[in-house]
């Protein structure tokens, strides 16, 4: 048993279900075995479920069977959540003395239960401390925001002074460097808990995502590392799923070969296994970017778009063994729908219905289907029961949130913003229905969360204006729309609509639209500007390497206003937005009191100037993965606007649409203060 308990906690599953089986043969009356062996097999991807339901059969009573079953429960995708915590406390009840039974009832809290709950338990443990529960108690504090070095490397210690055996001890320091973009020092602790456990799929990935991060070394001698590790890692554990899932993942775009042959093994050797449900979805998901990349560029093609059909219907027919996943592909499958011009409303209500039971995370897109549904057809009374439904699951899912993280302020965040965007959908559906007096109830409250800045609101609140013939009213919601991210997409044609309902045709629309700009413009000045920051903090210094070559520091800024964009190749907005950014930094090229660079965030850059020059961008790039990440820049993009003394004296979070105007005016904002008196910035403080 000693040896499948320390090859699951050496995070190698696969290899300890196996060694469990053998050993089993060996001593099939052994309850402990057997339960370490199931508990082996659900972390190896399993559903260990019917394992310990009857060994439950076989020993009724036995706590060790009370003990599989926990553990079985703890990693089901789908009963994890309500079952396992119950699970382990009858578990922890039968064996109130032994260790691995309080590690698994803290298990199951750290997975699967409050945030507060579990800190609780560590505080006071029902049963006896191992170096595992020290573990578990450093897994569960990694968690934490703000966690300091010191905290992590004590809780390791007390781990490895329990047992100088422990994996965790090391891995788990780690994954804490190589989050804090420290893949150097992460690299050195991998290696030593690979040294305790050499087969470990997971730790492997770990290890290959610190040599893929490190600055020191160049591309070819990160591939080759990579390379010769994978293939040690197959030849040990090449029949293990989550071994040939994490060589897959790695040589996505470094050895397109293997993993295409990866993928089909995979597919072919274990179609059941929730590894290969991943497989699955992941070949999905590349054929609907796809067709959103066609649409992006104006480029249908009715073929493509039904053979992803065809696959999302195939992968509704095998349901996936992680319900979440099907949220996704019903989402994909009504926007097949609604793209479709002559899709009759039936068809339309038919999407919207089959996805709504499946839908837990994307909530705000649910409720925006409701409005498509309300506004296309004829069936806004369904339109309404759906967009209730996102709002109910609104509360179960912020209960959620709450219950599980321990920085409430974000969840706060969330909260406001997914609550904003619901009842604005309300709203939309029901002023469909003609009910004006409930629409602006739910629009209002929409609008006083501080979701101003979607440009789906100021539409639905223009609406809600025209409705109520307040019609310069609508016209300036649709114009401020404009300017927000995505605005001239969602604003341009209400505005255009609304033109022609006044005026007959569009004739003269343009010039329409440029008097109603300039009327606002103004006032959007006035309040960018005011968002200055009252009492500005310095910049923090810096020393980051300049792709293509050479370093630059934050010193190096100083006497000049510093215009620094954070962004990620992943961001989608951020790539939307860089060439007004390109545009910004030409027109302030040779302006030699002002600069305009960018820091890129991604862990992996080694294709970043080929991806840079294939877009006709310029810019200035740094590299910045550990420094965004130790000043907790975590909202991409952002732009901080920084003054002559090296201080911050602007942030803009997020893509703009008028990203080259809105920029300038900071920028010409920093150059008046740095001109002005300094006894009349002290009166403006003041």
């Amino acid at each position: 048993m000693d040896r499948v308990r320390r090859g699951y906690h050496g995070r190698d599953w696969w290899g300890c279900a196996r060694e469990g089986a053998t050993l089993r043969l060996q001593y099939p009356d052994s309850a402990p075995l057997q339960a370490w062996t199931i508990l082996c097999v659900a972390r190896s991807g399993e559903d260990a479920v019917p394992l310990a339901d009857a060994m439950m059969s076989e020993r009724p009573g036995d706590p060790w069977a009370l003990f599989a079953r926990a553990g079985a429960l703890i990693d089901h995708p789908g009963r994890g959540e309500a079952e396992s915590i119950p699970a382990a406390r009858v578990a922890q009840a039968a064996l109130p003395d032994h260790p691995d039974a309080t590690w698994q009832l803290a298990r199951a809290l750290v997975v699967h239960g409050a945030h507060s709950e579990a800190a609780a338990f560590f505080a006071a443990p029902p049963g006896p401390a191992s170096a595992q529960l020290h573990a578990l108690e450093l897994a569960h504090t990694l968690n934490t925001p703000d966690v300091d070095a010191q905290r992590v490397f004590a809780l390791a210690e007390q781990a490895r002074a329990a047992d100088p055996r422990c994996v965790d001890a090391e891995f788990l320091p780690g994954l804490w460097l190589l989050n804090r973009r420290r893949p150097a020092e992460a690299e050195v602790m991998v290696r030593r808990a690979l040294e305790l456990s050499p087969h470990s799929a997971a730790m492997r990935s770990t290890l290959w995502s610190a040599i893929r991060q490190a600055e020191h070394r160049d591309a070819a001698d990160k591939r080759a590392a990579i390379e010769a590790d994978m293939r040690l890692l197959l030849l040990t554990r090449g029949d293990a799923p989550e071994a040939l899932m994490a060589a897959r993942q790695v040589s996505q775009d470094l050895f397109k070969e293997t993993y295409e042959a990866l993928s089909a093994e995979l597919e072919a050797r274990f179609p059941a296994h929730q590894q290969v449900d991943w497989v699955r979805f992941e070949r999905l998901a590349a054929l609907w970017q796809a067709r959103h990349e066609r649409r992006q560029k104006g480029s249908p093609d009715p073929a493509a778009d039904e053979q992803l059909r065809r696959e999302l219907d195939a992968f509704i027919a095998r349901p996936p063994s992680r319900p979440a996943l099907l949220g996704n592909v019903y989402q994909e499958r009504y926007l097949l729908v609604r793209d479709d011009e002559a899709a009759a409303p039936e068809a339309l209500l038919a999407a919207v219905q089959a996805w709504a039971p499946h839908e837990q995370v994307n909530i705000h897109s649910l409720a925006d289907a409701a409005v498509e549904l309300a506004e296309r057809t004829p069936y806004r009374i369904e339109a309404e029961a759906i967009a209730r439904l996102a709002l109910q699951r609104l509360d179960t899912r912020v209960a959620q949130a709450r219950a599980a993280f321990a920085d409430q302020a974000v969840v706060d965040s969330e909260a406001a913003y997914l609550s904003a965007a619901l009842h604005s959908a309300l709203g939309a559906v029901l002023l469909a229905q003609g009910r004006r007096a409930e629409a602006r109830v739910e629009l209002d409250q929409a609008w006083s969360q501080g979701k101003k800045g979607s440009p789906e609101l100021f539409v639905r609140m223009a609406a809600l204006a025209e409705a109520e013939g307040r019609i310069a009213d609508a016209e300036t919601l649709l114009v401020e729309g404009l300017s927000r991210w995505r605005g001239e997409e969602i604003c341009e044609k209400p505005l255009k609509r609304l033109y022609q309902r006044q005026h007959g045709d569009d004739s003269g629309y343009a010039a329409y639209r440029q008097r109603l700009e300039a009327a606002v413009r103004d006032h959007r000045r006035a309040a960018i500007l005011t968002t200055a920051i009252a009492e500005p903090k310095p910049l923090s210094p810096f020393v980051l390497s300049r792709l293509g070559g050479g370093s630059v520091r934050s010193e190096s800024l100083r006497g000049r206003i510093a215009v620094i964009n954070l962004w990620a190749k992943w961001c989608g907005p951020c790539v939307a937005e860089m060439p007004a950014l390109q545009d910004l930094a030409d027109a302030f090229a040779s302006a030699p009191d002002v600069v305009v660079t960018t820091v890129n965030v991604d862990t992996k850059t080694d294709d970043l100037t080929a991806w840079l020059a294939d877009r006709g961008l310029r810019l200035e790039v740094l590299l910045g993965t550990r420094y965004a990440s130790d000043n907790g820049y975590n909202t991409l993009p952002l732009t901080l606007f920084v003054d002559h003394d090296g201080r911050i004296i602007f942030t803009h979070e997020g893509a703009t649409e008028r990203l080259v105007e809105e920029f300038t005016w900071r920028i010409e904002a920093l150059r008046q203060r740095a001109s002005a008196p300094a006894s009349r910035l002290v009166r403006a403080a003041g």
